[in-house]
């Protein structure tokens, strides 16, 4: 038998046995998909880059109206203390100019902070808190408690406007005590074990 006799077998599939070739359809429909898939993450690329630029617009008008409120707050304030001390002049003179003085200082504050944009602020409070930490922490620590007491002070008005009492704030219920309940701080407490 000699093997020159034997057909030679093509590989199914397409390809030619001489230097292993692919076929130009089988290019095609590669590329194709290639080039889809391309296109599908530009696509998405471009609708993520879209919804970040979207949501970063949202961001600084949110950011920048909060801004504007907070200066507008801060600018009733030093009307509001101005009025008072107009109303200290005939009385004091000298406590009056100190009022007035602390009133502008409030509404240069407002000034300052209606002109500036939100990275800048964010910037000059950095700055501010390295320079000065116990003035900034303590300023940060006045102001917490004042948001508190104004927020505290807002949920009982809210609740005076609505009807209801203002015992979800202080835990008291005068009623318990007629109805025989335990409150919270008579009943037993728990073992240190537990604890």
């Amino acid at each position: 038998m000699n093997p020159s006799n034997f057909p030679n077998p093509t590989p199914t599939g397409g390809a030619s046995t001489s230097g292993g070739a692919a076929d130009p359809a089988n290019e095609r429909g590669t590329s194709k998909v290639a080039q889809s898939a391309r296109e599908a993450a530009a696509k998405v690329k471009s609708v993520a880059t879209d919804t970040a630029h979207r949501a970063a617009e949202t961001a600084h008008a949110v950011a920048a109206e909060k801004k504007d409120e907070a200066a507008e707050r801060v600018d009733s304030y030093g009307r509001a203390i101005h009025e008072s001390a107009k109303s200290l002049e005939e009385q004091d003179p000298n406590v009056a100019w100190l009022t007035h003085r602390a009133a502008d200082r409030l509404q240069s504050l407002a000034n300052y902070v209606r002109e500036r944009d939100y990275p800048a602020l964010r910037a000059d409070a950095e700055n501010f808190a390295r320079r000065h930490p116990a003035a900034f922490f303590g300023g940060a620590c006045i102001a917490g408690f004042i948001l508190g007491s104004v927020l505290k002070a807002s949920g009982r008005k809210l609740a005076e406007s609505t009807g209801e009492s203002d015992s979800f704030q202080t835990g008291y219920d005068p009623d318990r005590e007629t109805r025989g309940e335990e409150s919270m701080a008579d009943a037993p407490s728990a073992p240190a074990a537990m604890i």
